[in-house]
C-alpha cells in the first residue's frame, strides 16, 4: 500500500478552514503516516452504527473518517490547542463531539467501540491497566476496542520510532499538557497478556511497511479472553 493520501483523505483538510500551517502539516503527516494504514481495518472491524469513543482524539481526524449517519463519535483529549482546533471542523455535523479533557477523568458513557490511536505509550503502565479496565467496563457486550500501538520489533524500527516520539513530546507536538510525559511502550506478548486478563478476545495485527515504525493494531472483542491469533497488513 503506498503512503499516499487518498482523495477521501485529503477532503478532510477541508473542514478545518482556519489551520495555521503547522497545524495543516501535523493532520496531512497524520494522515499519511497514521490513518491510511489503519483506516481500512478499522472500518472493517467497527460496528456500523452506534456510539463510538476515540480517545486521544487530537484534531479529531480519526474521528471524522470513521463517523457516519449510523456512527456518533465522541473525541477526547487532553491537548486543549488540538481539541480547539477540532472544534473548528464541526460545522453543521451533529454526528461528532471533542472534548479536551484527560481520558482518565472522562466520565465515559456506555458505547459500541472504542479506538485508541497512538496514546497509550504516554500513560504509565499502571494508568495504561486502568484506561483499558475502564474502556471493557463501558463497552457494551461484543463491543470492540481497537488500539493502535508500536511494537518493539524490529528493535531497529523501535529505537528510531522512540527517539523520533521522545523529540516530539519534548518539543509539545502532542501538546504542552504532555512535555514532561515519560514514554511506556509494550512488548506485544506482555501487552496481549493484560489485555486477555481484562476479559478481550484479541486479535493483533502487525503493520508492515518499509517505514521505520513497528506499528501495531490491536482489535478486542469484549468477551471472556482468548487470542485470535495473529495476521499481518501491509502498508
Amino acid at each position: 500500500m503506498e503512503n499516499k493520501p487518498s482523495q477521501e483523505l485529503l477532503n478532510i483538510l477541508k473542514l478545518y478552514p482556519s489551520l495555521s500551517p503547522m497545524d495543516r502539516l501535523k493532520i496531512l503527516l497524520r494522515l499519511i503516516f497514521c490513518v491510511r494504514p489503519i483506516l481500512t481495518v478499522l472500518d472493517q472491524n467497527l460496528p456500523k452504527q452506534g456510539l463510538i469513543l476515540d480517545l486521544g482524539c487530537g484534531y479529531g481526524v480519526i474521528s471524522h473518517l470513521i463517523s457516519n449517519i449510523n456512527r456518533k463519535v465522541i473525541g477526547i483529549d487532553v491537548a486543549s490547542h488540538r481539541i480547539k482546533v477540532a472544534k473548528t471542523s464541526m460545522d453543521q455535523k451533529r454526528n461528532v463531539e471533542f472534548y479536551a479533557t484527560d481520558i482518565r477523568e472522562f466520565q465515559a458513557p456506555t458505547c459500541d467501540a472504542i479506538i485508541i490511536i497512538d496514546v497509550l505509550y504516554l500513560f504509565s503502565y499502571q494508568d495504561q491497566e486502568q484506561i483499558l479496565t475502564k474502556c471493557y467496563e463501558n463497552l457494551r457486550n461484543d463491543g470492540i476496542l481497537a488500539i493502535k500501538d508500536s511494537g518493539k520489533s524490529p528493535r531497529w524500527k523501535y529505537a528510531y520510532m522512540y527517539s523520533e516520539e521522545w523529540i516530539k513530546v519534548k518539543l509539545g507536538v502532542y501538546g504542552d499538557e504532555v512535555k514532561k510525559t515519560k514514554l511506556n511502550f509494550w512488548d506485544s506478548g506482555d501487552f496481549i497478556d493484560l489485555l486477555s486478563k481484562i476479559g478481550f478476545k484479541i486479535t493483533m495485527i502487525p503493520l508492515e511497511s518499509y517505514l521505520p515504525y513497528p506499528g501495531v493494531l490491536y482489535t478486542c472483542q469484549k468477551i471472556e479472553g482468548s487470542i485470535v491469533g495473529a495476521k499481518h497488513l501491509h502498508c
